[in-house]
């Protein structure tokens, strides 16, 4: 399944002028595999043969591109997901787990902010904090 996912990356990644390379598929397959929001040491432990500080700037090489959304929120450990639709994060304020939040888009927020500052709001982020069900049990 996850073969087939990167399959369908390829030709993204390469409209992005993307040189694809072995690391870089190994990477973007360790991300496939977690469910959630992988630190770049969760990635390296899926692919230890690839050093700590290529895995970092394949990472930023990706976010730059739009490829790879980075999520510095909670203890300041960034975390990553490969770019999805517009969507929203629950952050643990304990152990810095990210749920997604799927929610209808809030255009409503953007238009009346642009109304009330007259700025031409192009997006926005929405980040809701809280303690996860393991942390609350601990």
């Amino acid at each position: 399944m996850e073969d087939e996912r990167i399959t369908e990356l390829v030709p993204f990644l390469k409209e992005k002028g993307l040189r694809i390379t072995p690391q870089r598929i190994q990477i973007i397959g360790a991300m496939m595999e977690f469910d959630g929001h992988p630190t770049a040491e969760d990635i390296q432990s899926k692919i230890p043969i690839i050093s700590l500080a290529t895995i970092y700037n394949n990472l930023k090489l990706f976010v730059k591109l739009g490829i790879v959304e980075e999520l510095p929120y909670g203890n300041g450990v960034s975390r990553f997901e490969l770019f999805k639709a517009q969507h929203y994060h629950v952050i643990c304020e304990t152990c810095g787990k990210i749920a997604d939040l799927n929610l209808p888009d809030l255009k409503v927020v953007e238009n009346f902010a642009s109304s009330v500052t007259g700025f031409q709001i192009h997006t926005h982020k929405m980040e809701v904090y809280g303690q996860c069900l393991q942390c609350k049990q601990s």
